[in-house]
This record gives C-alpha cells, structure tokens and sequence, in this order.
C-alpha cells in the first residue's frame, strides 16, 4: 500500500548498521543493544526508545499505536506512515527501509512474548531472501539468532548452547566449525528438530551453508 511522509527531515549519512526496535522491548535491552549508524523505530517501538533517550532516524509503520504527541517529539526523525490495511507487517516495512539506506548489517530488538502468531511471522520474515544483502541478528529476550545466508562467524563463547533450523526448505551444504556436533557438508532438513541442543565447544564457530538458509539461536542466560 501507498505511504504517507507526515515529517521530513533528509537521511544522509552514509550508513553500514542499523538497529531495527520493535514495540513491547523492555527499555533495558535498547540500553544493552549495539550502537549503530541508524536507529529505526517500527511503529510503537518508538515509545521505547523515547523512553531510553535514544535519537530515531526513522519511525516506520502504519502508526496505529503510537500517539501523535509522540510523534511530534521524535524531532529530526523521518516519520513513514503506512495504511493500516496492509500486505506487510511493519516488521518488513523496516526492514526494505533499512535495505533501502544501504545498511549492510541489521539488528533487530524484537518483543519477548506476546502474540505467538507476531512472533511466529516475525522469526520468518527475518529469513527472507529479501534481505540477504545484510547480514541480520535478532535479540529476543535472553536470545539472540543470526540468520545464515552463505557463511557466518558467530560471536560466540565456549559452553553456549545453539540451535540450527532451516527455513523455507532443507538447507544443502551445511558445514560448521567449533561445535559439538559438527557437520560437514550435510543436508539439514527444515521442520525438523535435528539441529537442537548442540553446543559451541571453542569461541567463534562458524556455519556456512551452500544453498537455502539457517537460522541459528543461542540463549544468553545459560
């Protein structure tokens, strides 16, 4: 559907990472969150960083619960605002404007809870093709998930758990490094669990994938 800019204000530094805010995180994980070079907010997710005196570059969606005195704080911000009838989520919306910016590396802060069928849609929106220009993470909660087009060098440390699953089809050529269960060039199928429970046994394992896509998660709290 067709947009409508309610403010203005030019984007114009050149940019390689953006974090992505989602409405319902705790303003707590914005604090922790990595700094970038852009700060998108999508839709309510603007409240929080408000709250966490963050500057937003950008306010995406279709606005339906952000209250406009809100908006009118968000000084500086471009403000895009979609109709509420819509075929994409506001979680995409961002994300093609984020593609858009020229970002090359995308976090995104997404709620820990709520509606299943949200978080279902949004976990599988982040493993789109459509973003493969990017690398993208997600921190939910106490996890944190990369999504693996090609290879990725994961950040983390010995003894952390991680979890595989392929999306949208089995994923071919999957080979992995420091784990406890390796794989070698391998198939992993998708709606399986095969790729649960396993365990990173050196720092910085990598996974690389040669056709299709991973999603790998990993809890912070264990």
């Amino acid at each position: 559907m067709g947009q409508s800019v309610v403010q203005v204000s030019k984007l114009t530094q050149a940019s390689t990472s953006a974090l992505l805010v989602a409405s319902g995180c705790p303003v707590a994980a914005l604090k922790a969150a990595p700094q970038t070079d852009f700060l998108l907010a999508i839709d309510a997710g603007l409240a929080v960083c408000m709250q966490a005196q963050r500057h937003v570059d950008l306010v995406v969606g279709d606005l339906d619960s952000v209250k406009p005195a809100l908006l009118a704080e968000a000084t500086g911000a471009t403000i895009k605002q979609y109709q509420v009838d819509k075929d994409e989520s506001d979680l995409e919306l961002a994300l093609y404007e984020a593609i858009n910016l020229g970002v090359n590396k995308i976090t995104v802060l997404l709620r820990d809870g709520g509606r299943l069928d949200h978080q279902l849609a949004n976990l599988l929106v982040l493993a789109s093709p459509r973003w493969q220009s990017a690398q993208v993470d997600a921190i939910v909660g106490q996890h944190r998930l990369w999504v693996v087009h090609g290879e990725r060098t994961l950040p983390l440390t010995q003894n952390m758990p991680l979890a595989l699953h392929a999306v949208g089809g089995p994923a071919h050529g999957v080979s992995t490094t420091n784990l406890e269960y390796q794989l070698a060039d391998a198939e992993l199928p998708a709606l399986v669990a095969l790729g649960i429970s396993n365990r990173v046994v050196a720092d910085s394992p990598t996974v690389n994938v040669t056709k299709g896509v991973i999603i790998a998660i990993s809890a912070c709290d264990e």
